[in-house]
């Protein structure tokens, strides 16, 4: 019977790199410009899948991150995209928040919810191939879990392969997260806190931020910080 080391040359002289162990390349990450998400996930993974979830109904964060990593990317004069399955996107709040309107490209989907949702993969997956873009941020923030969870486990699947060969990021915001490991980085958020200024009755007082709290879920590469809980803090545009 011929030796192990006899039959590894043989295997290696039919196929070439049979043995060579294949380690995922450390990919670069986008700041979010929030340091308490940036520190703890250490920014926004390029050629990855990102997941930010919260369930229907809570004031999260999820427009605060999305807004401050797009104007970021815009300031930087990169191009983003957003494909937003309910129309929600607000104009002039991503303006006042310092996103760069002329650099993002706005696709708003139409009809009904399931047909919302189909257009929605299908316009971010041209986007994808076609390339071209720092971010592209896919809103399903207001898509309920049941029709989220209809989307076949191939298709992020697809996606993240197809982002691995882009320095794209690609960015979901979702109520509960569905792509399981085919996530580079998973952030979950929960209920908002607001803070106030001035003393008094209420209608006295101002509001100068808001508290959110996240927790890191999944980060890529990052095994020690799975499962980290952090707050950050968005001010009010108004105080």
């Amino acid at each position: 019977m011929p030796s192990f080391a006899v039959i590894r040359t043989e295997v290696e002289r039919l196929h070439p790199g049979a043995f060579t162990s294949y380690e995922s390349p450390v990919s670069e990450v986008l700041p979010t410009g929030i340091t308490a998400v940036d520190e703890k996930a250490g920014g926004i993974p390029k050629s990855g899948l990102t997941q930010i979830c919260a369930p229907v109904g809570v004031t999260s964060g999820r427009t605060t991150i999305l807004h401050s990593l797009l104007a970021r990317v815009t300031g930087q004069e990169q191009f983003c995209a957003l494909v937003d399955a309910s129309d929600q996107f607000n104009p002039a709040a991503a303006s006042g928040a310092g996103v760069c309107l002329s650099r993002l490209l706005w696709i708003r989907c139409a009809g009904g919810r399931m047909h919302a949702l189909e257009q929605t993969f299908k316009a971010a997956d041209i986007l994808l191939q076609n390339g071209g873009f720092g971010v592209i941020a896919m809103d399903l923030s207001a898509v309920g879990e049941a029709l989220v969870r209809k989307v076949p486990l191939t298709t992020w699947f697809r996606f993240s392969r197809v982002l691995e060969k882009t320095p794209s990021a690609l960015v979901v915001l979702m109520a509960h997260p569905c792509a399981q490991s085919c996530a580079a980085l998973t952030l979950h958020l929960g209920y908002a806190q607001p803070r106030w200024e001035g003393e008094g009755p209420s209608h006295g007082r101002i509001l100068s931020g808001v508290n959110f709290a996240s927790e890191i879920a999944r980060a890529r590469g990052k095994k020690s910080i799975q499962n980290a809980s952090t707050q950050f803090t968005a001010r009010s545009q108004w105080a």
